[in-house]
């Protein structure tokens, strides 16, 4: 089985760093802590610190020189988007193993360092890609002389982010994607909806071991569905980041601000407790379809009472 200790960072890729870094810091707040260019590399990067999270980066990368990560965005029409989400192994040898018994390529390494490479069934589509490093190693985008840098001070009003809640992924079965996560790396299920609960989707959300940030799966319900469009257009690729925010009115007030518009906002009550939750383009969120969570009390939105208690199997 592959080992996840835990979730290091998601990395943007973007044709322009510093109009997006600037987007990250003045709308979400995120702190810069490294910056580096690292032509032989072909990549220059700045590490974000996501506030009220411990260990939590968001990273944008952009070309410099020759190297993969230009190839990338000529294959996605030149546009910024999620490129990888990193992590931390306990061997990485022991990984690369694993990956090649179940088919897994990999796309790009720095040998004894890190691999990149997709960790979804490979039949089906290049899925999302991951960049695992071993113990002892804390470079793995070409960061290896990254330089510590002090955060300015925060211009205008932030998101109010506490933290990375979960990544999302679309894929034609939720069940069969989970099954194989959790054969593949131990992701244990925690959530979902019932099939009928949403006309044009299912969902189910994965703890991933050793990390904080969760993994959701949707699959598209009936006829018309947007994640089957999604999936015609992008394969099972990453659709969406979700943040959570302390104050649902700080946070849209922060959007307005920065003339940032929202979409698909819904609200509920669950035992007696409050819930609410809104989407940003990813034209206005540097490539990343971005959704807002605000939560009256913890495990009010997701991750409640979902799954049927004294169940032994980990998906459903």
């Amino acid at each position: 089985m592959l080992r996840i200790y835990r979730i290091d960072h998601v990395a943007v890729a973007t044709p322009d760093l510093d109009k997006h870094v600037g987007l990250f810091e003045r709308v979400f707040g995120f702190r810069r802590t490294h910056e580096w260019d690292n032509p032989l590399a072909g990549v220059r990067g700045v590490r974000l610190e996501v506030p009220g999270a411990f260990g939590q980066y968001w990273v944008v990368i952009a070309p410099s020189g020759d190297g993969s990560l230009q190839g990338w965005l000529d294959e996605h029409g030149g546009r910024a988007g999620l490129h990888h989400v990193g992590a931390e192994v306990p061997d990485l040898d022991a990984a690369v193993a694993e990956l090649e018994s179940r088919g897994l390529k990999v796309t790009d390494s720095v040998p004894g360092n890190w691999v990149e490479a997709s960790l979804s069934p490979p039949e089906h589509g290049p899925g999302v890609l991951w960049r695992l490093r071993g113990p002892g190693n804390l470079a793995m985008l070409g960061d290896e002389d990254a330089r510590a840098v002090s955060p300015g001070p925060v211009e205008g009003p932030t998101l109010g982010i506490l933290g990375i809640d979960h990544i999302c992924q679309a894929f034609h079965d939720r069940d069969e994607l989970a099954r194989w996560y959790a054969e593949l790396a131990g992701f244990v299920q925690v959530w979902r909806t019932a099939e009928d609960e949403i006309p044009d989707m299912a969902d189910l959300v994965l703890n991933v071991p050793g990390s904080s940030i969760c993994w959701e799966v949707i699959t598209g319900r009936g006829e018309d569905s947007f994640v089957d469009k999604f999936l015609a257009r992008s394969g099972p690729a990453a659709h969406h980041v979700t943040f959570q925010v302390a104050d649902w009115d700080t946070a849209l007030a922060a959007c307005a601000a920065h003339e940032i518009p929202t979409f698909d906002d819904e609200e509920g009550v669950k035992d007696g407790a409050a819930w609410k939750h809104t989407f940003i383009h990813p034209k206005h969120a540097g490539g990343v379809l971005v959704q807002l969570f605000w939560e009256e009390r913890p495990g009010v939105w997701v991750r409640s009472d979902k799954i049927p208690p004294n169940t032994t199997q980990p998906v459903g």
